[in-house]
């Protein structure tokens, strides 16, 4: 009985996770697509203030590597996820 109430506890636990949760493969890979997205963007930009603008959501990026870097995959997805929405890029 104490095993049945065991896996319970861990399934209740495991379908409560946050989406949001990545591994290191899938943070990679958003990390890639949106610094590829973001090279274009800072190719393609015609003002200061739309350099300036590649250039704080790089920082944001940068900060995302440092969290993947320390392990925190969940942290470093949900940066990418935001500095892709703030940028309109598609990440799938």
């Amino acid at each position: 009985m104490k095993h049945l109430y065991g896996l319970l506890v861990a399934a209740t636990l495991f379908i409560s996770a946050p989406a949001s949760a990545c591994d290191q493969q899938e943070a990679v890979d958003l990390m890639v697509k949106l610094s590829t997205a973001l090279g274009q963007k800072a190719g393609a930009a015609q003002t200061e203030e739309e350099s300036l603008a590649v250039a704080a959501a790089n920082a944001r990026v940068n900060e995302a590597g440092e969290a993947l870097a320390a392990g925190d995959t969940d942290k470093a997805c949900e940066i990418y996820r935001a500095v892709a929405a703030q940028e309109g890029i598609s990440l799938e």
